[in-house]
């Protein structure tokens, strides 16, 4: 069994996805296209293109990951460098500034550039992170405690990112009274978030390197049929294209509603950055929730049972605000009383939420146990490269598809129209919930329950 001081060094690396996904997914679009002026759908357009590039540099970082023999083991070389392409192109990211005078065509340059290069830094580290958590323990419910910590993790980065925007650089001023409509404060919250992110990246790299000798050593020839046909064994595993497919579009669902988040909080709640803050509190409260239920309810439920009773809790919760509103149960725009009216069903969907992610998490490295039961290697930097590519999935079509809405409404960079943001909330409220139905359609076929993943582990030990 691993050690809490383990789990928690190994689990530290996940503050610069934290801070990266909640940045990607609540503020990238916003800060371009209602900050300094990029349309909408090229904005939309530049996420989706660094998701194409990600759909190449992130197996490929797989494939490369399980192969590596050096003496820092074959995850941590990646890990190591990381930092520096990862941390420095999200600072460049925000750099920006409107009296720069940049033609819609050189800012849509700057951000698919910055954007692709912060995604690559991550594919280099995430990948084998996630691998190397998954290779280190074996034990189903104790790789689901495992995964709880990194998603803990995660989640409060997050949450910390978002705090340290509204409460400390996106205070209300005379000029601006919703503070994150203040382009000079972008650049230096994303300073803070790139250091914070190449400090977390480097201390889970140097206090798990000890642990290295405990990983596994690729074996055999590593010729280009090779790495084609043990990856295609990998992805066309049952269980992995179950899960590839459910998490997709659980991403895509998600995405959409959360990119939109910023917008409806600031134009259609009224809501100045100080009170959003306080949205935060019931965010970190949910991720604590989730961190002690979700190993509990594992233990009782199989992982399958507990991804489709948290897919339901989202849906089921999702579209209360929207209702509400319709049916004039909703405090005044811009209060108090707002915040706590909305708090209520966002617990329930924060807490499912990050259930959900914690379970599946954790379900990739049953899958890999399933791989190489068939393959005889083991492959988790192909298989968690799909988890990360997923995880992009989720702020790239979501960016994307939002982008594209805010086009088709004609959003304005100033001083949108009730109608205009209406819309928004009926694809936030409306649109998400019912997308959700699909992956808990797809999840429902899954099979690689408790029971099946003993009888594996019992057959590679023999």
């Amino acid at each position: 069994m691993l050690t809490n001081s383990f789990k928690f060094n190994y689990s530290i690396g996940a503050v610069a996805n934290g801070i990266k996904t909640d940045t990607f997914t609540f503020f990238l679009l916003f800060f371009y296209s209602r900050v300094i002026g990029l349309d909408p759908l090229l904005a939309g357009t530049a996420i989706f293109i660094a998701l194409l590039v990600d759909s190449v540099t992130d197996p490929l970082m797989g494939t490369i990951s399980d192969r590596t023999r050096s003496r820092l083991g074959r995850r941590h070389p990646f890990m190591f460098v990381a930092f520096i392409p990862a941390s420095i192109f999200y600072v460049l990211l925000f750099t920006p500034k409107i009296e720069w005078g940049l033609s819609q065509s050189y800012l849509f340059i700057w951000m698919l550039v910055c954007t692709t290069f912060t995604r690559v830094g991550m594919t280099l580290f995430e990948v084998p992170h996630r691998s190397f958590g998954a290779e280190i323990i074996k034990n189903y419910e104790e790789r689901t405690l495992l995964f709880s910590w990194r998603e803990l993790i995660t989640w409060v980065a997050a949450i910390g990112n978002a705090f340290m925007g509204y409460f400390i650089f996106f205070r209300s001023t005379p000029d601006y009274p919703y503070g994150q409509l203040n382009p000079e404060v972008w650049f230096p919250f994303a300073l803070a978030g790139g250091v914070f992110m190449a400090l977390g990246m480097l201390y889970s790299t140097i206090s798990t390197t000890k642990y290295i000798k405990d990983l596994s050593t690729w074996s055999g020839p590593i010729s280009l049929k090779d790495i084609f046909n043990e990856i295609s064994i990998a992805i066309t595993n049952r269980s992995f294209l179950i899960f590839f497919a459910g998490n997709l579009t659980l991403s895509i669902a998600w995405g959409l509603s959360n990119s939109l988040a910023l917008y409806i909080n600031t134009d259609f709640w009224g809501l100045p950055g100080n009170l959003i803050t306080i949205f935060l509190i019931i965010y970190i409260t949910s991720t604590f929730m989730a961190f002690y239920l979700t190993p509990r309810l594992v233990k009782r439920f199989d992982k399958k049972k507990l991804v489709l009773i948290c897919i339901f809790g989202t849906a089921f919760f999702s579209p209360i605000a929207f209702i509400s509103y319709n049916l004039g149960l909703t405090p005044e725009k811009g209060t108090f009383s707002l915040i706590f009216f909305l708090s209520v069903p966002l617990i329930f969907i924060s807490c499912f939420s990050v259930m959900g992610n914690m379970t599946r998490d954790s379900m990739i490295g049953d899958i890999a146990d399933e791989v190489e039961l068939t393959s005889g290697k083991r492959q988790e930097g192909v298989l968690y490269s799909a988890v990360s590519f997923i995880q992009k999935v989720n702020t790239a079509i979501g960016g994307f598809v939002a982008g594209l809405v805010l086009k088709i409404v004609e959003y304005p960079k100033d001083n949108p129209t009730y109608e205009q943001t209406y819309s928004l909330f009926f694809v936030q409220g409306v649109v998400g919930p019912i997308l959700l139905a699909l992956p808990l359609f797809i999840f429902f076929f899954y099979k690689l329950d408790r029971a099946r993943h003993a009888k594996i582990i019992e057959e590679l030990n023999a």
